[in-house]
């Protein structure tokens, strides 16, 4: 089997994994998570130089990791922190690290969400799914096991939280995509989440109602009610199993999902445990395998 690093620069987090691959068959071989809060790093569409060399030497420290492992195959994907004025510079800056680095428009993020969520799903094969980022949000319909429509839209749960937290731009972007992108106007009794913001929701249902991988609707609203008047068994369930850098914002995250839950009228989450860093590593197997 082939061995590959991945790194999954996003607007929180810089997260490591490695894998072994064989076709489509993936086994995880490391995770690490990093805290990076690069979206704090842009003003007016520019990431700061600081930002800049906080990603790159965290980028530094995953390629020692994958030295020590002695993997060859190494892959970076930058989705919103890519997405500013000064990209090449950037990817300029990571790519010495000895990582090839993918900047993905809006569009990419979301195709490669699905393909990953279809590691976790592959029987569910109609349906909405969605990705809550740091600092974007992404819509997929797909049909056939295929998806037919993919967006994205700038405002995930970094940036909720400069909001209020009953803030109504995420009915009004949710809304505004719906009528940019007429397939996604359909209504899904059961939709896909994927991505960190959906897996800690599952997590956290997992402690209180002993279920992770099927959250009802109402299962969230209870949840974020909970939190929100400071319920002791919540907020204890909260800090036992999220971690705090993704605890503090996850209020602003479950509300744009219930807020997608009401958009399509949805009953049920299926939480994915794969998402956009599985998809991203499928998508340069491929690219492997057809330079050969």
């Amino acid at each position: 089997m082939t061995r590959y690093g991945i790194a999954d620069i996003g607007s929180n987090t810089v997260v490591l994994l490695a894998y072994e691959a064989a076709g489509s068959t993936l086994r995880n071989l490391k995770y690490i998570s990093t805290p990076a809060h690069l979206i704090d790093d842009v003003r007016d569409g520019v990431m700061s130089a600081e930002g800049i060399r906080k990603a790159s030497e965290i980028l530094k420290g995953y390629a020692a990791i994958l030295d020590s492992m002695e993997i060859e195959y190494r892959f970076a994907d930058v989705t919103e922190p890519c997405r500013i004025d000064n990209k090449d510079e950037l990817v300029a800056a990571l790519e010495k690290s000895g990582f090839k680095v993918y900047p993905l428009t809006g569009k990419q993020e979301a195709e490669c969400d699905f393909r990953g969520a279809k590691i976790s799903y592959p029987d569910v094969h109609e349906g909405i799914a969605f990705d809550v980022g740091g600092g974007s949000t992404e819509l997929i319909r797909f049909e056939d096991d295929k998806a037919i429509e993919a967006m994205s839209f700038h405002l995930g749960c970094v940036r909720l939280a400069h909001l209020p937290l009953d803030t109504k731009e995420c009915r009004k972007e949710l809304l505004k995509a719906r009528k940019e992108y007429p397939l996604l106007d359909v209504k899904a009794d059961t939709i896909i989440g994927i991505g960190g913001t959906a897996r800690a929701v599952g997590l956290l249902a997992e402690a209180v109602y002993g279920e992770r991988f099927t959250v009802t609707t109402e299962q969230l609203i209870d949840l974020f009610e909970r939190l929100y008047n400071g319920e002791e068994t919540a907020c204890d369930a909260l800090k036992r199993v999220i971690e705090p850098t993704r605890a503090a914002i996850l209020l602003f995250g479950m509300h744009m999902i219930m807020e997608i839950c009401a958009v399509f009228e949805a009953k049920t989450i299926l939480i994915s445990d794969t998402g956009i860093r599985e998809g991203f590593l499928l998508e340069r197997i491929d690219e492997l395998s057809a330079a050969d």
